[in-house]
């Protein structure tokens, strides 16, 4: 069963949490982000580990997170009867992160939610538009604007593409950290009329988001997975993405990929996809039988695949 932290930040998830699992008779322990409870109270544990890029290059990230990085994810990861990744380059970082022997992880990838495969209504595009303030073609980048996002190739990338042939860009994630070589690439680059940063958006609006966008940028510098990617290919839009981390496992042959920081690949691809029908169309064909490979009930599956066997060792 789900159990909900209670108490401070250290006290419930590590400490009273464990006590009433055990007062439950729960069978194992599953840490669904990165992390097992603190205290061992025998129970055999699950630790699902998402990414680890943090570990590689602290210099994307907020500072302050020595114990979680130091501490609580190595033990876990150590600790765990098994570690779930949801990639096999997140498995790899895993292993060489922590020693860990290879056959105690095991891949479940994600799944994509069917929402986005469903076309959404004239209402609510005309609805999502307005509030958004949509122009009636754009280019579309979710994530938070943090450095990993690489939201700096992608505004280098609009800047070379000829105002003839640009589109705006609409940026649809929340300011993170770190995100003041954005703010000024915008202003550098002269592209102010051309970015729109309209902030999070939540599942209600974002097929609609993503199939009235005319393509969908990714270009990470690392991810441990990739969900934008399969959300854009179940919604038949078509993807430029860099190659770095999970992405080409996830993208397989669907994406359009380049080098992370190669700003010049990046608008090339752009413009492919925005200007070769055909290309277009076999890409979105591509995506969306990519996107129908992930599916959340066969995530399930494999989940309780790993409950029975560790609790039954």
């Amino acid at each position: 069963m789900p159990y909900r932290d209670a108490g401070p930040r250290l006290v419930g998830p590590h400490l009273a949490l464990p006590l009433r699992m055990r007062r439950n008779r729960a069978q194992l322990v599953h840490g669904p982000a990165n992390a097992l409870p603190l205290l061992n109270i025998g129970l055999p544990g699950v630790v699902t580990i998402h990414d680890l890029a943090i570990y590689d290059h602290p210099e994307w990230f907020p500072s302050g997170q020595w114990f979680a990085t130091r501490v609580v994810v190595p033990q876990s990861a150590r600790r765990a009867r098994m570690i779930i990744c949801p990639s096999e380059a997140t498995k790899r970082a895993t292993v060489r992160l922590f020693d860990i022997e290879p056959d105690r992880c095991r891949v479940i990838p994600h799944g994509v939610e069917t929402e986005f495969a469903l076309p959404a209504s004239a209402s609510v595009k005309d609805d999502v538009r307005a509030r958004f303030a949509l122009p009636d073609r754009y280019l579309l980048q979710l994530g938070t604007v943090q450095p990993r996002k690489n939201y700096v190739t992608s505004l280098r990338a609009l800047a070379r593409i000829p105002a003839p042939q640009r589109m705006p860009l609409i940026v649809a994630g929340a300011f993170g950290w770190k995100y003041d070589a954005v703010v000024d690439a915008v202003r550098e680059l002269g592209l102010r009329d051309w970015v729109r940063f309209v902030g999070y958006a939540g599942m209600p609006d974002l097929p609609a988001l993503y199939q009235m966008a005319q393509a969908v940028l990714f270009p990470s510098l690392d991810e441990g997975f990739g969900l934008p990617l399969l959300e854009a290919f179940a919604a038949g839009t078509p993807v430029v993405a860099s190659d770095a981390g999970a992405i080409p496992e996830v993208a397989g042959d669907a994406a359009l990929l380049s080098a992370p920081e190669d700003a010049q690949a990046l608008a090339d691809n752009l413009l492919r996809v925005l200007t070769d029908r055909p290309l277009r169309e076999r890409q979105v064909a591509a995506g969306r039988a990519r996107a129908a490979l992930y599916t959340w009930s066969a995530s399930a599956a494999a989940h309780r695949e790993v409950y029975e066997s560790v609790a039954a060792a």
